[in-house]
């Protein structure tokens, strides 16, 4: 038979969770609401619970499930790798509703891992309660919408639990955020409360500054380039994006106020359809790196001046700095048009790189 208990969203008394816990500790498969949606947990420390909710689930074989821990710092327990991206999102997403997957093991044994710290106060203190990380997938068949409250678990499971934990209906009503993250980068492998664009607002800044020498010709085709290919993949407009706080920008380290871009730079934007008629040169200056989240070196040397720059700057004001690719992008001046055109391509490479994938 199923135990059923009933407790307060908020200021409850973790007692009432003793039991499920314990249960939790045995062996047992507990439903319990997170702020996404509810799930069906058990312990990691037990083989043959885990078998059991795969069996529940219809999980194919292999598939792993996410462990749901009680803080950030016991990610630890599970994953020896905690990329710099991840820490970021860990500290501006955790606890909430966000699932990490992330590198963990050594050698021929490394793998990826989810890694989950839910917002809701009756998860937490139950994965605590219970002494070990928890996997836990939705509370629903697969195939079958998320539990989103206690009676759609019972629907779904019925006696097949041995309890459940009934919080109320859940806040969000969608899954987690899934991003994988490893050396590579990362990806966002399944949108939910924290969209795709948040991410990439949080990671690659909304404030990009591209610097060549002149302003005049690669770094003006890097600003176009980047901006219609960002738009494209958040699926916005061009004009959007300054709405959305993106703002991208170019200048060179010994440029001259008010060039144009030049004669070929803007032939070959054109061609690809883009306008580059209404771009004006201006110099590098630490004003416009302080305003800068990210700052992209097109050559060696713009990154050794910007270097010496940021050197002036106040660390809480200095942007992340990097070269747009490792070998930089040659310059195209004096060349002929189809230099200026291999430059382009080049570029609008590099750029992808750039995006949310």
């Amino acid at each position: 038979m199923t135990l059923y208990v009933q407790v307060p969203p908020r200021d409850f008394d973790p007692e009432l969770l003793r039991e499920p816990a314990e249960i939790l500790r045995a062996g047992g498969v507990v439903a319990f609401p997170t702020e996404t949606v509810y799930g069906i947990g058990a312990s990691s420390k037990v083989p043959d619970a885990v078998q059991r909710l795969a069996q529940l689930k219809r999980r194919p074989e292999g598939k792993p499930f996410s462990f749901h821990l009680a803080s950030v710092e016991g990610i630890a327990e599970v994953a020896e790798e905690i990329p710099p991206v991840a820490r970021t999102l860990l500290k501006r997403y955790c606890p909430g509703p966000i699932t990490l997957v992330v590198p963990t093991g050594k050698g021929g044994e490394r793998r990826m891992v989810g890694v989950r710290v839910p917002a809701n106060e009756i998860a937490r203190t139950l994965i605590e309660l219970a002494g070990a990380p928890l996997l836990v997938p939705s509370a629903n068949p697969s195939g079958e919408p998320p539990a989103v409250c206690a009676e759609d678990v019972s629907r779904y499971f019925g006696d097949q639990l041995d309890a459940i934990v009934d919080g109320g209906a859940v806040l969000l009503k969608q899954a987690s955020t899934v991003v994988q993250v490893d050396e590579k980068g990362y990806e966002v492998l399944r949108e939910g409360f924290i969209t795709r664009e948040m991410i990439h607002q949080l990671l690659e800044g909304r404030r990009i500054l591209f610097v060549c020498t002149g302003n005049t010709c690669r770094s003006p085709m890097a600003v176009e380039l980047y901006r219609r290919q960002l738009a494209a993949r958040l699926g916005k407009s061009v004009d959007d994006l300054s709405e959305m706080g993106y703002r991208v920008a170019s200048a060179g380290t010994f440029a001259v106020w008010g060039a144009r871009a030049s004669e070929n730079a803007q032939r070959v934007l054109a061609e690809r359809g883009y306008d580059l008629s209404g771009h004006v040169s201006q110099p590098l200056t630490p004003d416009l790196l302080a305003g800068a989240d990210r700052v992209l070196a097109l050559g060696h040397s713009h990154h050794q001046i910007v270097e010496r720059m940021l050197e002036e700057l106040p660390p809480e004001k200095r942007p992340r700095l990097e070269m747009l690719t490792e070998e930089g992008i040659l310059d195209p001046v004096g060349g002929e048009i189809e230099t200026y055109r291999a430059c382009a391509a080049e570029i609008e490479k590099a750029v992808l790189r750039l995006l949310p994938r």
